[in-house]
Formats: C-alpha cells, sequence, structure tokens
C-alpha cells in the first residue's frame, strides 16, 4: 500500500543521505505505528530541527506525537523539549493547544502545566486562555492561585463578569465570605445575555451570604439561581 510504499522510499532515503529531513518525516510516523518512542523521538526532533520541513507538517508531528505521549506518559519530557521548539511560533501558540488538549482529556494538572508555560512565552494579557485556566484550577481546587490570578485580570479586564465570577468563587472557597460578596455584587453589574454565568453568580451569593450568617438574602439570591434555572429549561 501507499504508507509501506512511502516508508520503503524514506528508508532508501535514509541509507543514502543519512542527513535528509524529509525521510525523518515518513520514518517518524513508521516509529510511533510500532510503539518505537525512543526512534520516533529521534526523527521528530531531527524534523523539528529543520528549516526545510513545513511547519504545517511540524505541527501535525507534534499533534500526532501528543496522543501518543498520552498512552505513553514516559514521554513527557520529550514533549516538553518538542514543545519548546515552537517557542517563537507566531501562527500558532502550541503550549495553548496542548493545554486544551490535555483539559479535553481531563487531564487538568497537565493543562494547568501548558497553560501557565503559554503566560510564560506571551506576556500579553490573554482573556480566553485565561478563562480555560481559570477553569483548570477549580477542577483542581487551587483556589489560593485562582483568587490571585482573577484579581489581576479584574485589574487589566474592570468590566469582564467572568474574572469576578472566578474570583468571588475563590473567595467563597477560602471562605473570605465579605471580599466575595464584594466581588459578585460588583461582577454581577457587568453581565450582558449570559443566563449561566448569571444563575452562577446568584449561586455564589448565596454563598457568601451564606457564609456570612445572613439567611434571608442567601435565600433570595439561591431563588433567583433556581428561577432562571426553571426559564432556560
Amino acid at each position: 500500500n501507499q504508507e509501506e510504499k512511502a516508508l520503503e522510499i524514506a528508508k532508501k532515503l535514509e541509507t543514502a543521505i543519512p542527513t535528509s529531513d524529509w525521510a525523518q518525516v515518513s520514518l517518524f510516523k513508521f516509529h510511533l505505528n510500532n510503539n518505537d518512542g525512543d526512534n520516533a523521538v529521534k526523527s521528530m526532533n531531527t524534523v523539528f530541527e529543520s528549516k526545510k520541513i513545513d511547519d504545517k507538517i511540524k505541527h501535525r508531528i507534534l499533534n500526532e506525537f501528543l496522543i501518543f505521549v498520552k498512552i505513553n506518559p514516559k514521554y513527557n519530557p520529550d514533549l516538553e523539549k518538542a514543545i519548546s521548539y515552537f517557542k517563537n511560533d507566531t501562527n500558532v501558540k502550541v503550549p495553548k493547544e496542548v493545554a486544551k488538549f490535555y483539559q479535553n482529556q481531563k487531564d487538568y494538572d497537565k493543562a494547568i502545566q501548558y497553560y501557565e508555560l503559554h503566560f510564560k512565552n506571551n506576556s500579553e494579557p490573554d482573556f480566553e486562555t485565561s478563562i480555560l485556566l481559570f477553569q483548570c484550577y477549580v477542577e483542581k481546587l487551587q483556589f489560593d492561585v485562582l483568587s490571585r490570578k482573577a484579581e489581576k485580570m479584574i485589574d487589566l479586564f474592570p468590566s469582564q463578569p467572568q474574572f469576578y465570577y472566578f474570583a468571588g468563587l475563590a473567595y467563597n472557597q477560602l471562605k473570605s465570605f465579605k471580599k466575595a460578596k464584594e466581588l459578585l455584587e460588583t461582577g454581577i453589574d457587568y453581565l450582558v445575555d449570559d443566563k449561566i454565568l448569571e444563575i452562577n453568580f446568584n449561586i455564589q451569593l448565596g454563598e457568601a451570604f451564606a457564609g456570612l450568617g445572613d439567611n434571608a438574602k442567601k435565600e433570595v439570591y439561591f431563588k433567583k439561581a433556581d428561577d432562571l434555572l426553571k426559564k432556560k429549561k
């Protein structure tokens, strides 16, 4: 079949021209299919170091290696090295895409690791990636770091309700109910046409007032959340 022919040509190329970068593209796929991680890594690194190979091919190889590493986690250090080749890639933010992959797989520790690497490589504030990272912090119950980072984002994006919500949620979990209440009451005023977020704001406001011992207001906000949920159905 076509793949076998391509491999045969690649092997001949590698024998004839050991430095052939294009041969390594096919050999990478061959080694991966044979579950030969060590040789796949060698071929991959040769491709990534090459100036002759198109970036789209490099991205495809990285995606294939990412799936392989998910099943073979001992190659995580090689994945980290592979990602470093794309540090200056302006077209695709590779650490962010890797983080999304892990988040979809519910591997939140790895997702956090690569979202944080994305921010290390990019000094510009990033609204979308911050939201994704904050969702991971919630999943891992990392409320201290969430509270600090959400407040920093409020300073940068003072009219974005999502950051007030995450900060309020974090402070509720940290039992700083007064702080949570203040942030949530401020943030809900910026909310426009987002029923899910409105429901969540009301739940967190209910939690804040419950923590402050104001049961009347707790019930008001829980009822608002319940009414919105019923309307949504």
